[in-house]
């Protein structure tokens, strides 16, 4: 599955305040669980998660990358986007503070691998990364995650993101970077 497939424009948030790392895992959490493709366990099951194996999480300078185990509750594959401000701290010694959460759900350990790769290559990229963490609409956020990889089959059309929900007929530039 590609990250269009797994990341739609009602699971993105933008400049979230929160208090502790805690209350910006839920943040993701509860727009996976409000387009109901989790079960309100998964929220628990990510924070108990990262209690139990620590701030690995945090995976780069300001990223963190909120999960758990697809028996707390996936329903379908999924993917939310929610950064900080101001950035909070996850405990990890390295990559605090975290800007950006992208969480995810998966099936199964095979689905969702297409999309992980699409992300490391968007997230490697330092530009896309800034520009993440700096990105004021969900129109941004969605253009850095879905133009930067390859979701349209070689069809050369983009997404809309006038219209993020909706496809668009307008055929523009391809912008894969595989």
């Amino acid at each position: 599955m590609s990250i269009k497939e797994l990341l739609t424009a009602d699971r993105v948030i933008i400049n979230v305040e929160t208090k502790d790392w805690e209350e910006a895992v839920r943040s993701a959490g509860r727009l996976l669980v409000d387009t109901g493709v989790v079960e309100e366990r998964y929220i628990e099951g990510m924070i108990n998660t990262t209690k139990e194996l620590g701030a690995y999480i945090v995976i780069a300078p300001g990223l963190a990358i909120p999960h758990s185990r697809p028996e707390d509750g996936v329903i379908e594959p999924c993917m939310a986007v929610v950064t900080l401000d101001p950035p909070i701290s996850f405990g990890h010694t390295d990559n605090d503070p975290v800007q950006v959460l992208i969480a995810f759900g998966a099936v199964d350990n095979k689905g969702h691998v297409e999309a992980l790769s699409q992300m490391a290559t968007i997230l490697s990229d330092k530009e896309n990364f800034q520009a993440l963490m700096k990105a004021k609409t969900k129109k941004e956020v969605l253009d850095i995650m879905w133009s930067s990889s390859c979701m349209w089959n070689g069809t050369g059309k983009q997404p809309d993101l006038e219209n993020p929900d909706g496809e668009s007929d307008q055929a523009t530039r391809h912008y894969c970077r595989c």
